[in-house]
């Protein structure tokens, strides 16, 4: 795992520009730093150490050729296309699946190695024969790649505050318009970056540049089309996919180890891990309980699969000052909204993980390929929920606010108010209104009307609808699993594990996004996902061979923190200063009265916006990066576009 970084048409200052860089990314690869500098291409590569650790080092280049490439990731099963590229005469300089990329690149191009390896990765690729500039990205989205163009000269990096250290992006300023569907959705759809003139990569994409100019190419999707298939074929079919899949991402020179929550999916990896690797260890982690609700603790179920396992097994007890500094390491790293609370206890579980090993198996993937989420069984119903008017979506939420005040993980409070902002809207978007920290109308109410983008309301679910019509004939359930796998699945979940996982220098693989194995999952019929009221159905099938029943059968449960008690207490004075500050760039965004109304109204205990405020709190700590300057209007109206 590494950090990769570069631009086109190199000035004078390139060695110091692309150090800076480097600089930006150096907790991604604290084992190691390179660059390459030509009159062409400036490329920069900080690496964590995983394969050939000894050899394996970036940006590698052929001095003959130019050819020359910086690449993050891992490429599962490369020593099998080590030995087909030594079959047919290709020497290869050391162990590394570096080596073995570059190599596979230069005999059959770019598009066809993309569409070969598998793999969680990003990389880019200098053509030295045409001076073409390949950026790519893996099939789901694992690891990111973030891009820009000024003037006609590419720049690129795995994190966006690498750009920011570019003279093209030092004075940018953040994007409204993706603030506006930031706060809408908790996350940024499909290409925002949140800063204007940078975007995100898509998964399974190749941007090519060439001479100022840049093209985009699909090279892999989410199969959409179902197979006829039964349970037991399909049990006997995911069984022997994900049994090779942990066989291959377990591969490296040095300790791997699983993370273990005490749920499905989770408990599974460490089955057919321990399987692998008898003398693997299993890691969870708790925090203390005078800082969370038990609700939210999974420990004793963890234990529990642990020891059914035989498993060695590591809990870590945490407190509240461990929070603290995880609320304190998201604020100051990170470059981007991401407002999923979770981030913070995921953050933990690397550092505490970090001390033991260099390698983790996790379980991202599995909710959106079997529909774990309790969203997908009331997708049933959402072409009715279509026809009930939004005004009752409204009232609903306003008679919520009344009811007794409820704690506890996904209380029933919490639960009817988010499920309120989902009426009257297109099936397509329900579910995302269902997980959004602000309904639109509230949204609207805190913006000040000077500030708001002309776009936002129009422009808002843009990313949603666009994919939404690329599957239109599918049921509103399948359309969702769509959905999910291409936005909430790389945009949300995958971002905050890689930066939980690369702010500590720990790589974190996901077996379940095995390419063989996820493909033959979205193509398993929809009854065997969700069947009646079970959800991942056919994974639990599955799970039984290897778990307690107990364990298969209980309700799923997040990896969350209590954010909103949190906001009260440990976290009460830094979101306070920060969102009344009103010299941070985003503020004059904001009215002032509502936002102080939605801060005194939470911390008095009267109303629960703690996953409003926390979105607010993330959104202001990266703006806190720049100074206050006006996002340009055109370039407003060109993100919207998209």
């Amino acid at each position: 795992m590494c950090g990769i970084a570069g631009f086109t048409v190199p000035g004078p200052d390139a060695e110091q520009v692309i150090a800076a860089m480097n600089s930006a990314l150096a907790h991604r690869g604290p084992d190691g730093q390179g660059s390459f500098v030509d009159r062409g291409i400036a490329l920069g590569h900080t690496r964590l150490a995983i394969i050939d650790l000894s050899g394996g080092a970036q940006p590698r280049v052929d001095p003959t050729t130019g050819d020359a490439l910086t690449f993050n990731g891992e490429i599962y099963g490369y020593r099998a296309l080590a030995d087909e590229l030594r079959a047919v005469g290709i020497a290869l300089r050391d162990r590394s699946d570096t080596e073995v990329l570059f190599q596979l690149i230069r005999r059959d191009g770019v598009p066809r190695a993309a569409s070969r390896i598998d793999g969680m990765f990003a990389f880019v690729f200098r053509d030295g024969a045409s001076g073409a500039v390949h950026l790519v990205r893996d099939r789901f989205g694992e690891k990111p790649l973030y891009w820009g163009l000024a003037r006609g000269q590419l720049v690129f990096a795995s994190e966006v505050s690498a750009l920011l250290c570019h003279p093209a992006f030092r004075n940018t300023g953040l994007d409204r318009l993706a603030a506006y569907r930031y706060l809408l959705f908790e996350y940024l759809p499909r290409t925002g970056s949140g800063w204007v003139g940078i975007e995100r990569l898509e998964p399974g994409t190749i941007l090519t540049w060439r001479d100022g100019r840049i093209a985009v190419e699909r090279y892999w999707q989410p199969p959409i089309e179902q197979r006829a298939v039964g349970p037991d074929e399909a049990t006997e079919r995911l069984d022997e996919l994900l049994r090779g899949s942990v066989r291959r991402q377990i591969v490296a020179d040095v300790p791997v180890g699983v993370f273990l929550s005490g749920g499905v999916d989770s408990g599974l990896i460490t089955a057919l891990a321990s399987e692998a690797a008898p003398d693997l260890t299993a890691f969870t982690v708790r925090v203390a309980a005078q800082s969370f609700d038990e609700s939210f603790d999974e420990t004793q179920h963890a234990v529990a699969v642990a020891r059914h396992l035989g498993v060695r097994h590591e809990v870590v007890e945490l407190d509240a000052g461990d929070l603290v500094q995880a609320f304190d390491a998201v604020s100051e790293r990170l470059a981007e909204p991401l407002g999923d609370s979770s981030l913070l206890p995921t953050w933990l579980v690397c550092r505490a993980a970090r001390r033991l090993m260099t390698v983790a198996l996790g379980g991202d993937g599995a909710d959106e390929l079997f529909a774990g989420y309790p969203n997908f069984a009331v997708q049933r119903f959402a072409p009715a929920m279509r026809l009930v008017p939004s005004a009752f979506g409204r009232m609903l939420g306003r008679a919520v606010v009344a009811l007794p005040s409820a704690g506890g993980y996904m209380n029933r409070r919490f639960l009817l108010r988010q499920l309120s902002q989902g009426f009257g809207v297109a099936a397509s978007r329900q579910s995302f209104l269902w997980m959004a920290p602000f309904a639109p109308e509230d949204l609207a109410a805190l913006w000040r009307r000077s500030a708001l983008p002309d776009e936002a309301l129009a422009c808002a679910f843009a990313p949603i609808d666009r994919c939404a019509a690329e599957a239109a004939r599918l049921s509103a359930v399948d359309l969702l699993l769509h959905l999910f796998l291409v936005t909430y699945l790389p945009d949300d979940i995958l971002i905050k594990t890689d930066r939980a996982a690369m702010f500590n220098s720990l790589e974190v693989r996901a077996p379940f996004l095995d390419r063989r194995f996820a493909e033959y999952a979205c193509a398993l019929p929809t009854g065997l996902k969700l069947r009646g009221g079970t959800r991942k159905y056919i994974l639990k099938r599955l799970a039984r061979r290897y778990l307690p029943p107990a364990i298969v059968e209980r309700k799923k449960h997040g990896f969350a923190v209590p954010i909103g008690g949190l906001i009260r207490t440990l976290f009460r004075e830094r979101c306070r200063d920060v969102l009344l500050s009103q010299a941070n760039p985003a503020a004059d965004w904001f009215d002032r009265t509502a936002l102080e109304e939605l801060i005194d109204e939470h911390l008095a205990g009267e109303r629960d916006h703690g996953k409003k405020l926390w979105s607010l709190y993330i959104l202001f700590a990266v703006a806190a990066r720049r100074p206050a300057r006006p996002s340009p209007t055109d370039a407003v109206v060109l993100t919207a576009a998209r």
